[in-house]
């Protein structure tokens, strides 16, 4: 099962065979990197030498791929608010809010205000930093591609360094390229990995639920769907004795939409209207809900479990996110178990210590490629 390159998130095409290669070398170092850090300031941190790097060290002929999933809407929005409606126009108000590894943006009929289409995107902010800095032309394509005919090349490069918070991609009513939330990067997807893969003891017995791992190993936020469960079940692997790693490509990704107890108007399955439109069925970036113009209705006359949709997050509600992780050398490692918690830091904190890193580092292996 060994390969010689990290592909790009979803297989995406929009590189030349050297910037891919630089590509797979960012992705191998950030999994190095993650695999080694210490902190000396924190007890019980790191190193977590059950996360390996398969570039590195091949998988063993019994390797096996784990798709973890988890809901897209916001968990933090749900449990801080008092009624469906509430949740759903905040989580609505601001892509900052939508902190699960997916992000959106709807179109509404200026007259009857009605949603007509909603778009939504997985895509980390690191390749597309990337591929800024080797192929802007690329990025202005893709943006007047999925986003809109009239994107200028000056909104996305001001100055002619690439905006991410450009105004094509920085609300949930212009446009949504890739994500911006602070904590939605694969840097964070990394770091959560490898954090994960320590087999923690408390009282000699290992930790095995979801929130006493994330707490324990300060890896990740404890309050998301995505963050605790993630990481449980990478700890589950870890604890089979395995080696443990993220599986090629290394990316985020939009798993499916379940439209149980939904109703349109002339009785089609709303499926129908789902479409992937970037990456492959099975590794989605990206994702549309539109209704054509010929069926005579709109994305709001549609009715899910007896509400009409009126909120894009009515649809993030029923979205299912993913990413893949791979396990081998089942009952090989002898890696000993930390016997204890890091030392109290928030778990915030140490998803922002590896962030900016991961961030510079994209765009120094972009600069190196060169244009």
């Amino acid at each position: 099962m060994a390969f010689t390159q990290f592909d790009p998130p979803g297989f995406a095409d929009d590189l030349t065979p050297e910037q891919r290669a630089a590509w797979s070398r960012w992705i191998s170092d950030e999994i190095t990197a993650a695999r080694e850090r210490t902190n000396p300031k924190r007890v019980n941190y790191g190193p977590r030498l059950q996360f390996f790097n398969p570039l590195t060290q091949a998988p063993a002929a019994d390797a096996v791929e784990k798709d973890i999933t988890w809901t897209a809407f916001p968990r933090v929005v749900e449990v801080s608010s008092t009624s469906d409606k509430q949740r759903w126009r905040r989580a609505d108000a601001s892509r900052d809010t939508q902190d699960e590894y997916c992000e959106w943006t709807m179109e509404r009929d200026p007259a009857t205000h009605k949603i007509t289409r909603v778009a939504f995107t997985c895509e980390g902010p690191e390749y597309w930093k990337f591929l800024a800095a080797v192929n802007p032309a690329k990025v202005l394509e893709l943006y007047r591609k999925h986003v809109s005919p009239d994107v200028a090349r000056e909104d996305l490069f001001p100055g002619g360094e690439y905006n991410e918070r450009n105004r094509w991609n920085n609300s949930t009513t212009e446009g949504v390229m890739h994500l911006i939330q602070g904590a939605n990067t694969l840097g964070a997807e990394i770091e959560l990995a490898a954090g994960a893969s320590i087999v923690r003891l408390n009282g000699g017995a290992p930790l095995t639920s979801e929130q006493d791992l994330i707490k324990c190993g300060a890896y990740g936020e404890p309050s998301r769907h995505s963050d605790p469960h993630i990481g449980a079940l990478v700890n589950e692997l870890a604890r089979a004795r395995a080696d443990v790693t993220l599986a090629n490509p290394v990316g985020l990704y939009i798993a499916g939409l379940s439209v149980t107890g939904w109703t349109t108007p002339d009785g089609t399955d709303p499926a129908t209207f789902w479409r992937i439109t970037r990456g492959r069925p099975e590794k989605a970036l990206r994702a549309v809900f539109e209704v054509p113009p010929e069926r005579g209705y709109a994305v709001g006359d549609i009715w899910i479990d007896g509400n009409k949709i009126d909120f894009a997050a009515q649809i993030a509600d029923r979205i299912t996110m993913k990413l893949t992780g791979l396990a081998t050398r089942f009952n090989l490692s002898t890696v000993a178990p930390m016997n204890g918690c890091v030392s109290k830091v928030a778990a915030a904190k140490a998803l922002e210590s590896v962030e900016a890193p991961s961030v510079a580092g994209v765009l120094e292996r972009a600069r190196r490629v060169g244009r």
